[in-house]
């Protein structure tokens, strides 16, 4: 679920990349949707029991209420949330400005501009570098298969901004692309930190 919000360039050119939120989490939210339905189902199936947990006199059995309660009403609001949210990033090289812009139900909450005057350099960083159970796997077999090893963060640096985040990606590959294409319109150099 970390992953859910990664970023794809949407439009390119010489003077502006637009990247737009990927499909994915438009995906996530229906299937969560889809999955709470399920969950009202088992709450009518399961309504009695819960009341008598709430009414109960021991503590443990009401926080145990409010646990499955509200598990039962986020999970769809979440799922809502992932269905509706959207994030873009503008680079204009015109304007001199990277200019992000958050969406919930197609209405704009919340916008920032970095002016490239106040970006330094452009730092990827690999995040949570840890061997997991297929790695481990897959070296005791020796089949030699590359498996990803954590995410890898992208964000701007400068004295205004300290390190301010701005992507996030599990492919190396395409985080190196984003960052290759904004240092190309800002005229920033790259910065690369592997752990």
């Amino acid at each position: 679920m970390g992953l859910v919000v990664t970023l794809k360039i949407t439009e390119i050119d010489e003077n502006r990349m637009v990247m737009k939120r990927s499909r994915f989490p438009k995906a996530m939210g229906i299937m969560m949707l889809c999955i709470s339905f399920v969950f009202i189902v088992m709450y009518i199936a399961a309504k009695y029991h819960l009341e008598y947990l709430y009414h109960s006199p021991s503590i443990l059995d009401k926080m145990l209420y409010f646990a499955i309660i509200s598990f039962l009403f986020g999970f769809p609001i979440l799922g809502f949330c992932l269905l509706f949210y959207d994030k873009n990033i503008i680079v204009d090289k015109k304007l001199g400005e990277i200019c992000i812009r958050f969406k919930f139900l197609f209405i704009p909450i919340w916008r920032i501009r970095v002016k490239f005057t106040k970006i330094d350099e452009i730092i990827i960083e690999n995040v949570c570098n840890s061997k997991t159970v297929a790695m481990h796997r897959d070296a005791a077999k020796g089949t030699g298969k590359g498996i990803r090893v954590g995410y890898w963060l992208m964000s701007l640096k400068g004295k205004d901004l300290r390190k301010f985040y701005f992507d996030r990606n599990p492919k190396k590959e395409e985080i190196l692309s984003y960052a290759e294409n904004l240092s190309r319109l800002t005229s920033k150099k790259v910065v690369l930190i592997e752990h």
